[in-house]
This record gives C-alpha cells, structure tokens and sequence, in this order.
C-alpha cells in the first residue's frame, strides 16, 4: 500500500500547466515504447531509507535511485544516460533544467536518503554514468526481483481530475482562486493532503477523493506532518484557507445533509505561469543568484521595492502605505502572512542570498536606506 501510494501521490509532479502536462505525457508516451514504467524505490519521499533497504544495490542502481528522486520532483539530467532512463518511466515529467532545480522542493526523507544513497554509492566506487556500453536491463532487474514498481499500469492522471492540479508546486496567486467557491477551495486545500495519501473523517472528502484514480489513502490526515510537505504546498494550504474564509464566514461546512460535487470544478494554475516579466523587478531573484549587473542603473527607491518583492512574491502584508500601494497593483500578490507572524524561513537560498544582497546595496548607496512611507 505504502508503495503504491507514493507511485501515485507524484505522478502530476512539478507539471506547470495543463498543456504542460499534455505536451510532456505525449512526449514520454512516445519515448517509452516497453520499457519499464515504476519506481526503484517506491517510498523514498515518505520514509527514511535504512542500510538493510539499500545494501542489496549495485553502485548502478544506488546511482539511478538517488536521482530518482530529483526526477520525481521534475528534475532533467546532464546526463544522456539518466535523461534517457526517465524518458522512459511513465511517471516522468520534465520540468526543471538541471542548474534551475530548486532544492527546496524536497521534503526531510528525500534529502536525507539522498545523502544515505550517495554515501553508499561512494562506499562501492561511484559509478560513473554515461559510459560506452551502459544498459538499463540491470535496473529493471532489481526492480523486478526485489519487489518494485516495474510494471505498467493505468494511474495516468488528467489534470481535469484534480481541482488544482498544480497545486503542489506552483505558488498560487489571487487570480488563480477567485472565482473559487467556498466547497472548491475546501477541496482544493483537502486535495494537497490528498495527493500524500491522507485518509479523511469526513465522508464527503472520502467520497470525493475515492472517485480519482490518483488518490489512495494510506495514513490518517494527522500523520502528514510539515517536513513531509513543500514550502508551496504549506504556503497554498494558507491562502486557499485563507480564501475560503472569505467568501464563507467559517468557511465550507462538511458533510452536511444532501451535499452534491456537482458544482465543483477544475482550475488550472495558469495565471502564475503566465505573469509578465515586465511586471516584476528582478523575475528571476528566487531563481538565481542576483549580480551587480541586474542592479546597474536602478535607483535606490527600485532597489528597496526589488527587496520587498521577494517577501512580496510569499505572501508578506506590508506595514509601510507605499509598499502596501506599489504591491496590490500587481496582479500576483496576495497579502497572507502578517509582518509579525511572517519568517524568512520560507525562503530559498536564493531569496535569502539576493535579499541580503540588495539590503547592502540599498544601504550602501544611503546610510539610511530608502525610506518608505
């Protein structure tokens, strides 16, 4: 059971929009011809993994496990030979170019039994990837006889099925939810603890979420704990609560006599992957590292602004009247954490990197800083 729910619990990993998901499954449908579609080690993103598990490993398998797990999560490899393995596993969806992965989308396990499977790699030599006469037929072979997932099957999920589809891996944006009822965003918040395999008290969730051919409840709605979801996910669970707050005092009343799913729909994370460039500052300061050159000829009013967008793109409700006013003209923020309750813990290395970076500019330029209203 544990298996198979972690086989389906990411299979729509890291998809960033419907037609992105169309155009990769068609692309791995093609490429996967009889290949295997499964997993080396099913339950690598919900457990720690012990000595015992991994000991019957070649130095191969250890290699492809390890990087399973950032192929789950929507990783591409430098690497001809792992690019072509995942091209082949049904599950796979490429999203993220190898020097753009972002690390934080991976829980407490996974970066644990990283750590664990590349120590063990290590221990037998590396193995080198992309050599003259590498085959794939010994890692189908572990699978097969130590109980994997290497078979095909019908667990394809339809984004049409999922009330936000992205939900685990896009930050959601105001525009995304606002035409959402209070039953929608009920769901769509149950939904994110769904996909890790939570098992409802509410017989209309149970109900709901048996009806999908991704979801298999395997533990109790209390037992999926923070470190096993993502800083997006723990974010949208937020703000989709936040919303249903707001369009129904106490939000969505479940299980009530004669409750029908008939009004609720699916909704795509569009509107976050279609923002502008030209409405950001610095678009890409979760994504990179920022440089002397991105702030060559900016003035120090724009270098503040720069700053804040990166506590504004999390959510943060500025105190100050001006910024308050330069952030709610874009169409991408939503206010969802108080000053006093926000801490920068959630943000990436990135974020952390290049806020310090422009805070030091700003203040270069100005003892002060630039001050705000």
């Amino acid at each position: 059971m544990d298996n198979s729910m972690d086989k389906i619990r990411k299979i729509l990993i890291r998809a960033v929009s419907a037609a992105a998901f169309f155009a990769a499954a068609l692309v791995m449908h093609i490429n996967a011809g009889a290949a295997g579609s499964g997993y080396i080690l099913p339950a690598s993103s919900t457990q720690y993994l012990t000595e015992d598990m991994v000991s019957p490993m070649s130095a191969q398998i250890a290699c492809y496990a390890r990087n399973e797990i950032y192929a789950r999560n929507g990783r591409m490899f430098d690497s001809a030979e792992l690019q072509g393995y995942f091209n082949q596993q049904s599950w796979y969806m490429p999203v993220y170019e190898p020097d753009q992965f972002p690390d934080n989308l991976l829980n407490e396990y996974e970066t644990a039994n990283i750590a664990m499977l590349s120590s063990y790699e290590q221990q037998l030599g590396g193995y080198p990837t992309d050599g003259v006469s590498y085959s794939y037929d010994p890692v189908y072979q572990y699978m097969t006889s130590s109980g994997g997932t290497d078979s095909a099957d019908d667990l394809t999920v339809n984004p049409d099925t999922c009330v936000l589809a992205n939900s685990d891996s896009v930050y959601l944006t105001q525009e995304d939810i606002s035409s959402m009822s209070a039953q929608e965003l009920c769901y769509a918040r149950n939904e994110i603890y769904a996909r890790h395999g939570a098992i409802f008290n509410s017989t209309e969730l149970s109900e709901f979420f048996g009806q999908k051919n991704w979801y298999l409840g395997t533990i109790s709605l209390d037992q999926v704990t923070d470190d096993m979801l993502s800083d997006c996910e723990k974010t949208n669970i937020s703000m989709l609560r936040q919303q249903e707050n707001m369009v129904l005092s106490g939000g969505y009343i479940l299980d009530q006599p004669g409750y029908t799913y008939s009004g609720v729909g699916s909704y795509s994370c569009a509107a976050a992957e279609t923002e502008a460039v030209s409405d950001y500052i610095f678009p890409e300061s979760s994504q990179r590292y920022l440089t002397d050159a991105d702030i060559q000829g900016l003035t120090l009013q724009m270098i503040c602004y720069g700053r804040n967008e990166i506590y504004a793109r999390r959510g943060y409700i500025f105190q100050s009247q001006e910024l308050r006013d330069y952030f709610n003209s874009k169409s991408w923020y939503v206010g969802t954490i108080p000053a006093a309750a926000f801490s920068p813990s959630v943000f990436n290395e990135f974020e952390t990197a290049n806020v310090d970076f422009l805070k030091n500019y700003e203040f270069s330029i100005n003892a002060d800083g630039y001050q705000v209203y």
